[in-house]
């Protein structure tokens, strides 16, 4: 009995370290998916003002007075609260042009994060 009740705990243990190697998989995965959401939102909601760079030359924001921000100059020194709350509330919250869109309602949290994440990118390159 004793040896089957060692085989059982290796058992439990070996099964333990699967499922915890499984969890990080997972949280790994999920980590990268929010990465690939932030580009994709990126993409569909504000490249067309702000451009695929980042840079303020997006097709639609030739049009737009005052031209769109340059994230890699705006954000430098931001914290993710600060975007978080432009993205959310708009450019007029911040004091910055009224002209950028609110989000609230539009976006779920997690991919305003994902969206935070993705706009600090520009601000490292």
């Amino acid at each position: 009995m004793e040896q089957g009740g060692k085989s059982v705990g290796r058992i439990v243990v070996k099964g333990s370290v699967a499922a915890a190697a499984g969890l990080l998989l997972v949280g790994l995965a999920s980590s990268s998916v929010s990465g690939q959401e932030g580009k994709e939102l990126y993409e569909r909601t504000c490249a067309a003002c702000h451009g695929t760079s980042g840079k303020g030359d997006g097709p639609a924001g030739q049009y737009l007075h005052p031209k769109p921000a340059e994230f890699g100059v705006v954000l430098q020194g931001k914290d993710d609260a600060y975007i978080a709350k432009v993205i959310t509330q708009g450019g007029a919250a911040v004091g910055k042009s009224p002209i950028m869109a609110a989000y609230k309602g539009m976006l779920r949290d997690e991919q305003i994060q994902a969206l935070v994440q993705y706009l600090k990118t520009f601000v490292a390159q």
